[in-house]
């Protein structure tokens, strides 16, 4: 390093960056931030402060402290922070183990200690497992990135225009760079909310407005009272998984069917939606020796071909599909299963 370095060194101050939010999302910036900082920065010293009242790795939503009974929606094999071979990108790929090859090797100590069973790779597993996944991810990060890394364990509440940040502390960080990774946020009622509640209110009854299920305080549905659920959605499942097994409800198998066996403390669900149904359940298996593909008839070109302007759904779009679904049940049926064909 010549003199002029140094004093370039000393001259120029650390560029900062503030992330508000220190969820996944932020941890695959700050890994790819890592990989990509030889080129983007230089010799030039970097701060980065994580601003979240949550612990960094897995924020609000990938907590640590939420109960067991609440799963993911992807199984352990679909779910990984680091980019691989397929990734499309611009620097580095730098792989990491997705979720199920972590809890095969380093992650099987971890969550052993957090007392969590080992989920297999095409198992749902419990969101606390992905929480410790993150965790880990969120360490491995920072020891990488060529940077000073401060959290600030509290919540900012303001952002001005000359990037600062105002934490609720009254602390100040002035920024270069500020990164609004905020996730799911609380937001006020709508205006049909607000009159729900304040019907229910005059009524004497209880209403819970929407928000995460792991936040929701429960304790005002008593045992046998009678609950009217809007919505059959993923926070439906989480809200009933909590009123029955989170209740002490439990199901038996026989001959594979499940019974379940309530506790006595459940409220009555009555459950609609505007669909009207549960969607249907993820397959519990993967489709093999196939990978997504460009489509074959349902493509640009087919559409341009039908034109400008309104078009009609049964006539021109549903052919196209029709046969696309068609092409890919036969190729699914040949690939994994050969023996019940008859040609090529």
């Amino acid at each position: 390093m010549t003199v002029a370095d140094l004093r370039r060194s000393w001259e120029e101050p650390p560029a900062t960056v503030v992330f508000v939010g220190g969820g996944p999302r932020t941890v695959g910036l700050l890994e790819r931030f890592a990989a990509n900082a030889p080129e983007l920065l230089g010799d030039r010293p970097v701060e980065i402060h994580v601003v979240d009242p949550y612990p960094a790795g897995g924020g609000r939503i990938w907590r640590r402290e939420q109960s067991r009974l609440l799963w993911m929606n992807s199984m352990t094999s679909d779910v990984t922070i680091f980019t691989d071979e397929s990734v499309e990108c611009e620097g580095p790929v730098v792989p990491g183990p997705d979720l199920a090859t972590w809890v095969a090797g380093e992650g099987a100590v971890i969550l052993e200690r957090a007392g969590l069973e080992l989920p297999g790779p095409m198992d749902f597993p419990p969101r606390v497992v992905q929480a410790e996944y993150l965790a880990w991810a969120w360490q491995r990060v920072v020891g990488e990135v060529p940077a000073t890394v401060t959290t600030h364990p509290e919540r900012a509440i303001e952002l001005t225009a000359d990037h600062r940040v105002i934490l609720a502390s009254g602390k100040e960080l002035r920024a270069d760079v500020v990164v609004l990774a905020l996730g799911y946020l609380e937001r006020f009622p709508t205006a049909s909310e607000a009159a729900w509640a304040a019907q229910a209110y005059d009524a004497g009854l209880t209403y819970i407005p929407p928000g995460y299920t792991a936040d929701v305080d429960l304790d005002d549905l008593h045992p046998g009272d009678n609950v009217i659920v809007r919505g059959f959605g993923q926070a439906f499942i989480d809200l009933m998984v909590l009123l029955t097994e989170g209740r002490g409800g439990w199901y038996d198998e026989c001959d594979g069917l499940l019974s379940y066996r309530p506790s006595g403390h459940e409220p009555i669900l009555y459950v609609g939606s505007r669909r009207g149904v549960p969607y249907h359940a993820k397959l519990g298996y993967t489709v093999a020796g196939t990978k997504p593909v460009p489509t074959r008839y349902l493509t640009k070109a087919a559409l341009t071909e039908l034109g400008d302007g309104v078009l009609d759904f049964d006539r021109q779009l549903r052919p196209l599909i029709d046969k696309e679904l068609t092409f890919a049940h036969y190729q699914q049926l040949f690939t994994a299963r050969p023996e019940r064909t008859r040609c090529t």
